[in-house]
């Protein structure tokens, strides 16, 4: 089972964070049970919690302008996690959640997080990432869309003033647009250059101080101006064949495992499906063949070698092992003879996707 501390490192806006930070997050979660069809909180509730979800299922309700017409925009479940955008804005609750099944969650309230982001400031330039995807996919199903960010564009790239535009909306607005490419920062005398790929932040860089420090300094500009670059699009045989939609098949006995994983490859923009056992993998596998399965050494139903094998008479379908403490000498040495076939290191989801990565 993967401990909070993974799941945490999952979570956007501590995904930068080490070992230790984490582990000082973690002290000050509380652990909370929920019934089924209980409400968690009501749109224009205060936004003091952000909530974690360990077992259980959540809807995110909205209503429309007259506080009818309720709509379902998403449903979340285990190594998922809702309620973090207010903790940053101080806003009210801007949907309803209400669990679908008996949940346990871990909760972060308000003043455990004010803790935290004074320790590491740098969390409110990731949080911004999320307010804007959640505004984009939550409140533009409602008809509601947030305020435009005001940016010229007649250049090659947005550009404008610090003044205008605060660092979290322009980081906002590199998520958004899925920029490839560098937001440049210009501050009196000071340069800070963050690079983007495919709206994922890649790294920060400000006159050789690097990452959280980088941040956590420009943070604090209230004045300068910024510029947008993105890169050029290029369009050859080889991205071509890179962007051909890859399929992965997760087979894992822990459903918090198999959603921490197809959610990393999703949105890599994998087709990702899942499975608890080998039975229920054989049946996906009558319709779909995946290019690579991720699973246990040990199934619910059988060994994870077996597995592998019989698959692999039939398809040649690159297999990835999960390893843990239990993994025998004599395993990874029957592991040797299979070809197409990795054991992981670790249970960390970015090991994962680099031997993926490297497979195909």
């Amino acid at each position: 089972m993967i401990q909070i501390s993974k799941i945490l490192k999952e979570v956007p806006i501590f995904k930068m964070l080490g070992k230790e930070s984490i582990d000082f997050i973690v002290e000050r979660l509380k652990f909370k049970t929920f019934d089924n069809n209980e409400i968690i909180f009501h749109t224009g509730d205060p936004g003091d919690t952000m909530y974690i979800i360990i077992s259980g299922l959540v809807d995110i309700i909205i209503s429309g302008p007259d506080g009818k017409n309720e709509q379902i925009v998403a449903s979340l479940g285990p190594g998922d996690y809702f309620g973090e955008m207010a903790l940053l804005t101080g806003e009210t609750r801007s949907a309803s959640v209400k669990t679908t099944d008996s949940s346990e969650m871990f909760l972060l309230h308000q003043n455990d997080f004010d803790v935290i982001l004074e320790r590491f400031p740098s969390i409110s330039l990731s949080m911004g990432k999320i307010v804007s995807k959640r505004l984009r996919d939550t409140l533009s199903k409602a008809s509601t869309l947030p305020k435009e960010t005001r940016l010229d564009t007649k250049d090659s790239g947005p550009s404008g003033s610090l003044k205008d535009n605060s660092l979290i909306e322009l980081i906002s607005f590199c998520e958004s647009n899925s920029l490839t490419g560098e937001l440049v920062i210009n501050h009196n005398s000071e340069k800070g250059v963050i690079q983007y790929e495919k709206g994922e932040l890649l790294g920060v860089n400000l006159g050789g101080i690097k990452d959280d420090q980088a941040l956590d300094k420009m943070m604090r500009w209230e004045e300068g101006n910024f510029k947008i670059l993105p890169k050029p699009l290029s369009f050859d045989k080889k991205s071509e064949k890179e962007s051909e939609t890859k399929k992965i098949l997760i087979v894992n006995n822990s459903l918090v495992v198999r959603k921490l994983i197809e959610r990393a490859f999703t949105g890599l923009g994998y087709k990702v499906e899942t499975a608890e056992n080998i039975e229920k993998s054989n049946k996906l596998m009558e319709s779909s063949i995946p290019d690579i399965i991720i699973t246990d050494v040990k199934l619910a139903d059988g060994s994870g070698m077996e597995f592998c094998r019989d698959t692999k008479t039939v398809n040649d379908v690159a297999f990835i092992f999960l390893s843990d403490e239990s993994i025998k000498p004599e395993f990874e040495e029957e592991l040797k003879t299979v070809k197409k076939a990795e054991l992981t290191k670790t249970h960390e989801v970015s090991e994962i996707v680099k031997i993926v990565e490297n497979m195909i």
